[in-house]
């Protein structure tokens, strides 16, 4: 029996060499009832994202907006006015 030995991921995705998932990119978001950063994450980030990147993207709009949030994530409240985190590079070293 062949030992397994699992193929490297391939990165012809545009968004995954770090291009901006979306052309002209908004610089806020306004909170709506019912909205978590996960909604607003996934939603920058666009339909193709996985839950990964997801997961990974929420915590730095929680960062990026500490000051109006506060040290709670989930407690959005509707109009609040959230500014959206800036593209992450691909060669950037990860804060988390």
């Amino acid at each position: 029996m062949s030992r397994f030995i699992p193929a490297k991921p391939m990165m012809s995705s545009a968004r995954h060499l770090g291009a901006p998932s979306r052309h002209g990119a908004e610089h806020s978001a306004t909170v709506r009832p019912g909205d978590t950063l996960w909604d607003l994450a996934a939603a920058q980030l666009g339909s193709g994202a996985t839950d990964w990147e997801i997961a990974q993207q929420w915590p730095r709009w929680h960062r990026h907006n500490l000051d109006r949030i506060g040290p709670e994530p989930g407690a959005l409240r509707p109009g609040t006015v959230l500014r959206v985190p800036p593209p992450v590079s691909v060669n950037a070293p990860s804060s988390l």
